[in-house]
């Protein structure tokens, strides 16, 4: 399975340490140019990044298109492929993982992370991968994490055609929001963010801030009070689809923490 490493031009530093990793791990992956926020326009910034339950940051919607142009990525290439931020730290056994995981059917989005939140998934498994030691269970509310997934081409065409019914958000918000996607949570989890290793007790030689809290976006608006109101309406709105959904699946599914097993990093 081909493995998309999303990267700005200016990341070097996280390229290098990710062809360290890579290497230890017997693995190989393709970089992806990342998007950056000099990438598009102001007027392109206001017409994309207003229509969601708050304003995105310029940062916020290069992370969203750089996801974008993997999705696209994906649906050309008619394959699967793991999807990764450059600060992931993977699994020893990532390999064998992937190898499994593109055997699978009927399968559109595998979530390879968790990230500090707990997640409403089913009770029971649905697969069983990398000889017995990782577990697929479906996930029916997620709230957070695109440090790492596989997508599949059916799911790459649910997640571009989405974009025609709703309006772009958070790259983590948008992806989980998608519930036509049949997607899957792996358990333990597969990979974290650098960020997030101290919080799992998982050894990280290089911690890294989020790109997003890095960069320094250069536009700053004043909302009007008929902005703040929309933009109120539309949280209100997606809390209440939130809370049917979790009563949905009340009987068959159980919000909690996703395990991680340090001793497999």
């Amino acid at each position: 399975m081909k493995i998309l490493l999303i990267n700005l031009e200016q990341s070097t530093g996280r390229l290098d340490q990710q062809r360290i990793q890579f290497k230890d791990l017997g693995l190989d992956f393709e970089r992806l140019p990342a998007v950056s926020i000099h990438d598009f326009s102001e007027t392109e910034y206001k017409e994309m990044a207003f229509n969601g339950q708050r304003p995105m940051k310029q940062s916020e919607l290069a992370c969203f298109l750089s996801h974008k142009k993997a999705w696209e990525y994906v649906f050309e290439q008619d394959e699967p492929c793991v999807v990764l931020e450059d600060d992931a730290i993977l699994v020893k056994d990532f390999k064998n993982i992937l190898n499994d995981l593109t055997q699978l059917n009927e399968i559109d989005y595998v979530n390879l992370e968790v990230h500090g939140r707990k997640k409403t998934v089913a009770k029971k498994p649905t697969y069983s991968v990398a000889d017995n030691n990782f577990d697929l269970l479906e996930i029916y509310i997620d709230r957070s994490g695109t440090g790492g997934y596989v997508l599949y081409p059916t799911g790459a065409k649910i997640l571009l055609d989405f974009m025609n019914k709703r309006a772009i958000g958070l790259s983590d918000e948008f992806i989980h929001s998608c519930y036509e996607l049949k997607a899957y949570q792996i358990e333990p989890a597969a990979l974290l963010q650098s960020d997030k290793c101290s919080e799992y007790a998982v050894p990280c030689k290089y911690i890294h801030e989020s790109v997003i809290a890095q960069v320094k976006n250069k536009l700053n608006f004043d909302l009007t009070a008929s902005e703040k109101s929309q933009f109120k309406m539309r949280r209100i709105k997606t809390q209440l689809q939130l809370g049917l959904r979790q009563l949905q699946y009340l009987g068959t599914g159980v919000k909690r923490e996703i395990l991680v097993d340090s001793k497999k990093f």
